[in-house]
């Protein structure tokens, strides 16, 4: 609803060519709707006025002296220049009067209303906080009879408007403003009143303006004008045009129904109504709404290109507050919970002003395909621009550690309180995470997906090259100290699902966008203030990139696909220090099938708050059939998971569709051809080695062949396929860690046979490394060199046991640890290296729920968990926060002793029924990141 209810007395004057907002304040027609729309994003929130400010992790907020009167100078400046401009325009509207000399003809329009909370529920955004009452009675009884006050515009819209009734107009409105939340592609009613006579169309003329962006012009899309006719009962125009029309005329209330067209531009929009007379040359009069109107993407409408059809995946991907994103490694992937808050108050402010920064021009804000690029660009922060800053080593104390969130709404709220500053810190799975939150919020179907085993292949050449010395320690940086590719235990990024018109139409479905920053760009760059901005974000961007493309090895098709094909295709190489060399190095190992082991998001339907049986394994739409994750391979996924891996969610592929099409639209580099090579292309190779690929390695013709056509993009990567092997008679196994509970030893294991018929000489090197989840090492843990001899037939077992002792003070962030073994063969010259990782295990945190809840009543919530480690932990503290249940909090709690058990127990009250999901983490200076979650059923 409207800020004023339409009966209400005290309309604003009608002044020559002046805008009257609803409470009577003239306002210059050529002032910025940007500025004015970008001003209220604050105001169309309430969390400016919540009354208890709190820090970034809801802590009572200290302001020291210094930043008290920094903060007091600043709304000075602000009330002032405020102040300045309100006398001013005052000024100008009072000159216009009196050059006017005879007042105005034209009708006079006392307000305007925008029926939000009834057009909310038409359009499926009736669960946008900013729909209700700015948050003071958000889910209270009175608020919920509120929205039901107005004509209800679900029977009003299934009439036609010749064959519906004239209704009773009931204006009352609520005690607060709400905003106004659409989606393109459907109808909106609004409605005005005049003040004192009725419209007569012989006399009058009235028109609806919409505005976008800061100088908005018809020809660019920015400005639309609609006149109203009386005998216009239905919409005339092309659906992909606006068009308007009289739904009902009631004494000095006109009601009308807008059609907004699929392809509006979307977010921040204004209303304006003019009036003037028929009368050449008559002047025209401005009324201006002053609140916002937000227009979205619509997925349920067939014409938008993100239509998704399909309730239960728009039920997941779309209006689900809560899911998952997987963390870990491929052996033990867990599922962290996150709230994504999609409809909370901030969501939406902080995504309009993510994409002004973003310097996307206004007339692309209607392409899903540039709105996502944009929202990537700038989602992750340099040197003061964006949402989040990312940091994955060192100390996190002049900000929150990344595993501390919990949810999108606290680093949303932190964004819009302090500026746009960026929000410290973020890691990739936290970016994915909240860049769904955005395209949920901005209704673009979207989700959360996890590569375990991922390259950052930073040269292009669908390689990941490892250097280590003659004593077998990895070469950080390589020879020449600027390689920085690398292989991370896991990388999260966002797919998004929409049309991709710019490509073949097999390209539909599934995009995937990455939001975190290169490696290069978070380890180089050094804050050039002027480095970053809207002109420098390009460099940032990463995708859209078809899914089916990257499957296809069709790396040539927009946007960046060679990098996402790299991340779950790229070879692993290692390279060893040799003095025989004519380079210096000789290559020891090539893992083909290492990188993209396993690709995992949250099932739609499912939910397991206790184990991870709500997972689902998606590498088969990244890789051929016979190159996906061993678990689907074995057909044990379902003991792992509980459930199945149908993936039934890509379009169905016209083969003959494809064939023809498959040149189309491809993004050729320079100096390189990108015709795709076939199985009988493969065979004729001559440097294709075949036992290079043994039966059970998982390769298959097909998964070679988009390797090939990948590779033949990349002139660069094309030796790394010319290698033949020498003659290998030893067998190497790395064995599997089992699983390992922090606090608890571990053996590192290998198993070596000869088999040979005669003897061989064996060094080997077997070490484990505390390692960031980046791949980065940070201490030594453990390390065995030994030479033997092996007899012909014969088998040896090389372990190292690493105690707790041992690794308690090395042990980094997420408990992830890597093994490096390598060894090599004196008579043959084999030589043989692998590695694996495993993250210790933690026990999670126990949230119980006591009493029924209910809507406006307190409910209390348990959380516990026993110490696993023989240390006290210190700083403890416990974040929570759920969606309609309560917003994100942080609670400082006591010491725990070693093997101490605790529970801890906090009230809150629910603020909206339904089923709703509460999420928690304790943290503490010794142990972090312990996580649990709790389904709630809330009553009325």
């Amino acid at each position: 609803m409207s800020s004023s209810s339409l009966n209400q007395p005290g309309s604003p004057g009608m002044l020559r060519r002046s805008n009257m907002t609803q409470q009577g304040s003239p306002v210059m027609l050529h002032r910025s709707m940007s500025n004015s729309g970008l001003n209220n994003l604050a105001h169309s929130s309430s969390f400016v006025r919540r009354n208890n400010d709190r820090d970034g992790m809801g802590n009572n907020a200290g302001v020291s002296p210094g930043g008290s009167n920094a903060a007091y100078r600043a709304s000075l400046v602000s009330h002032y220049a405020e102040d300045l401009d309100r006398r001013r325009r005052a000024e100008r509207a009072v000159e216009e009067i009196r050059t006017d000399g005879m007042p105005s003809d034209n009708l006079k329009i006392e307000s305007v209303e925008l029926f939000s909370r009834d057009n909310a529920r038409e359009h499926r955004t009736d669960r946008y906080e900013m729909v209700f009452d700015n948050g003071r009675d958000i889910g209270s009884p009175s608020s919920m009879a509120m929205s039901r006050s107005v004509t209800n515009m679900a029977s009003m819209s299934s009439m036609s408007p010749m064959s519906s009734p004239m209704l009773s107009m009931d204006y009352r409105s609520s005690s607060s403003p709400s905003t106004t939340v659409l989606r393109r592609g459907q109808p909106f009613f609004m409605a005005i009143r005049m003040k004192d006579r009725n419209f007569d169309p012989r006399r009058d003329i009235l028109r609806a303006s919409f505005t976008f962006g800061p100088n908005p012009q018809v020809t660019k899309g920015t400005k639309v004008v609609l006149p109203f006719r009386m005998n216009q009962r239905e919409f005339s125009r092309a659906p992909q045009k606006w068009d308007m029309r009289l739904h009902q005329q009631e004494g000095f209330n006109i009601t009308f129904q807008v059609h907004i067209p699929a392809n509006a531009l979307v977010g921040l929009w204004r209303v304006n109504i003019e009036t003037t007379t028929t009368t050449p040359g008559a002047r025209v009069d401005e009324f201006r709404f002053k609140d916002d109107i937000y227009i979205l993407f619509n997925p349920f409408c067939r014409d938008d290109p993100v239509y998704l059809d399909n309730e239960e995946l728009r039920r997941e991907y779309l209006m689900n507050e809560t899911g998952k994103v997987f963390v870990g490694t491929h052996h033990r992937p867990k599922g962290r919970r996150w709230v994504y808050g999609q409809f909370s108050d901030v969501a939406l402010p902080a995504a309009q002003l993510l994409l002004e920064q973003s310097g996307l021009n206004p007339t692309e804000r209607g392409n899903p395909v540039q709105v996502v690029r944009a929202i990537a660009s700038i989602i992750n922060a340099n040197e003061g621009f964006g949402l989040l800053e990312g940091k994955w080593e060192g100390s996190f104390e002049d900000g929150v550690c990344p595993w501390v969130w919990t949810g999108s709404n606290k680093i949303f709220e932190h964004y819009l309180r302090n500026g746009s500053k960026p929000v410290k810190y973020g890691q990739c799975w936290v970016f994915a995470a909240v860049a769904t939150s955005i395209f949920r919020a901005l209704g673009i179907p979207s989700r959360p997906v996890t590569n375990f085993v991922s390259a950052r292949d930073t040269n292009h050449t669908l390689s990941v090259d490892k250097y280590f010395d003659i004593f077998g320690d990895e070469m950080k940086g390589g020879p020449d100290g600027d390689n920085q590719d690398a292989v991370w235990n896991f990388h999260a990024w966002t797919e998004v699902w929409m049309s991709r018109p710019d490509l073949q139409a097999n390209c539909n479905g599934w995009q995937a966008i990455d939001p975190t920053p290169p490696p290069h760009f978070w380890q180089k760059n050094t804050g050039d203030q002027k480095s970053r901005g809207p002109l420098a974000v390009e460099a940032f961007r990463r995708g859209p990139s078809s899914v089916e493309s990257v499957r296809r090895g069709e790396v040539g098709f927009a946007f960046d696909t060679p990098y996402l094909f790299a991340e779950v295709n790229a070879e692993v190489s290692h390279f060893q220090e040799d003095e025989t060399s004519h380079w210096g190095y000789r290559k020891i190992h090539v893992n083909n099938y290492q990188v993209g082991r396993m690709i995992l998001t949250k099932r739609p339907g499912a939910d397991d708050d206790v184990s991870d049986a709500d997972a689902e394994d998606i590498t088969s739409l990244y890789k051929n059939p016979d190159g996906m994750s061993r678990y689907q391979k074995q057909g044990d996924f379902n003991y792992h998971f509980n459930q199945g891996m149908s993936s039934p969610y890509l379009e169905r592929r016209d083969m003959n569709m494809r064939d023809r099409d498959n040149n189309r639209d491809m993004m050729h580099y320079p100096g390189t051809s990108v015709r795709r090579l076939s199985s009988v292309d493969i065979a004729r190779k001559p440097w294709y080695d075949e036992s290079r690929h043994p039966t059970d390695s998982g390769s298959s013709a097909a998964e070679r062949v988009s390797a090939m056509n990948a590779s033949r993009s990349v002139e660069r990567t094309q030796p790394m396929f010319d290698n033949r092997p020498v003659n290998e008679d030893v067998y190497f196994d790395l064995i599997e860690q089992e699983k390992v509970a922090w606090g608890q030893p571990f053996n590192l294991q290998v198993l070596v046979q000869n088999r040979s018929q005669e003897m061989r000489t064996i060094t080997t090197i077997l070490s484990a490394n505390s390692v960031y989840y980046t791949g980065v090492t940070a201490r030594r843990l453990g390390r065995s060199d030994r030479q033997f001899v092996l007899q012909p037939g014969g088998r040896e077992t090389l372990q190292v046991r690493i105690s707790w002792d041992e690794y308690r003070d090395k042990i980094v962030d997420y408990g992830h640890i890597k093994i490096f073994a390598m060894a090599s063969v004196q008579e043959t010259k084999q030589s043989w290296s692998e590695e694996d990782d495993f993250q210790l295990e933690k026990p999670k945190l126990d949230v119980q729920i006591r009493g029924n809840p209910q809507v406006g009543q307190d409910c209390f919530a348990t959380f516990s968990f026993m110490n696993p480690v023989s240390v006290t932990l210190t700083e403890c503290e416990f974040t929570f926060e759920g969606p309609g249940l309560v917003r994100p909090q942080t609670v400082k709690y006591r010491d725990v002793k070693p093997g101490e058990m605790i529970s801890f127990a906090q009230k809150f009250i629910p603020r909206f029924n339904g089923e709703r999901k509460l999420v928690a983490t304790f943290n503490s200076r010794e142990l972090g990141d312990i996580v649990g979650s709790r389904p709630i059923h809330v009553r009325d």
